[in-house]
């Protein structure tokens, strides 16, 4: 089957208003998938919306629709009747970097609902008619923080480590139902996120990053992306304890990330 009858004439991502989503876009546009288009931020995804019809001739759909809100699926849900949906795309989220109380609780509940929260209950109502249908796929964005304990990204790292361990768990159950699913693992990639990080050898572009996750859906149950990364894992996974990693990614946020402070000798 081609990607295109495997995963259906439309697909939805989330967060398509920068980064990652918007290359998620472009990628599966360039596949010949009509395109749903959420985030907050309408005006950056007509632009998006012009540019994928005029390159690749398909149909977008434009959503404006903050995930974090109470009730958002139902609003989603109209905005999709009739549509053909075969493949979801889960990679909208907000990051809040520093020590733990930087974030206000406000910010930090909203997190947990566009990280946690809005990609369950995605993944949970679309999975009904995919596994029905007996085909299409489901990516979920989730981070190298899900491996390991992340100091300056505590919350952060929890919300990923979550959404790896549900896209393993997800990815064994729906295999008979003909469903892929996958989760991507970046790093440090070039986003809204990480305009504020300090240059660094190891932040990557999104276009293989997106490129990894569709070349490897049906096949595996996570990627992540660029050998560091995966050199970072397989550390966490196969060498340092626990504690070694926790200790050492935090030492490494502190070198990267703005608003840490480092105690004075």
């Amino acid at each position: 089957m081609t990607f295109q009858e495997k995963y259906g004439s439309w697909a939805i991502v989330t967060g398509a208003s920068s980064g990652i989503g918007v290359e998620f876009a472009k990628q599966i546009a360039a596949k010949g998938i009509h395109v749903v288009l959420v985030a907050r931020r309408e005006n950056e995804m007509l632009t998006l919306a012009e540019e994928l019809k005029s390159n690749f001739g398909i149909e977008v759909k434009v959503v404006p629709l903050d995930l974090a809100a109470e009730g958002f699926f139902s609003t989603l849900q109209q905005a999709i009747d009739g549509l053909d949906i075969g493949l979801v795309v889960n990679n909208a989220g907000i990051n809040c970097e520093g020590h733990f109380y930087r974030g206000d609780l406000q910010r930090n509940l909203n997190m947990l609902r566009l990280n946690v929260e809005a990609p369950f209950i995605i993944s949970y109502e679309m999975g009904k008619l995919l596994t029905e249908k007996k085909k299409g796929g489901i990516i979920f964005t989730a981070s190298t923080s899900a491996f390991q304990a992340t100091p300056f990204l505590s919350h952060y790292g929890a919300t990923k480590a979550y959404i790896l361990s549900l896209a393993e768990s997800m990815n064994y159950e729906f295999k008979e139902y003909g469903v892929d699913v996958l989760a991507v693992c970046p790093g440090m990639t070039e986003s809204e996120m990480t305009k504020g990080m300090k240059k660094s050898p190891l932040l990557m572009e999104a276009a293989p990053v997106v490129k990894l996750a569709l070349d490897n859906l049906g096949k595996e149950p996570f990627v992540v992306p660029g050998f560091p990364n995966q050199f970072q894992v397989w550390l966490t996974k196969r060498v340092f304890s626990r504690k070694m990693g926790r200790d050492i990614t935090g030492a490494i946020m502190k070198r990267t990330l703005p608003g840490v402070r480092r105690k004075k000798a």
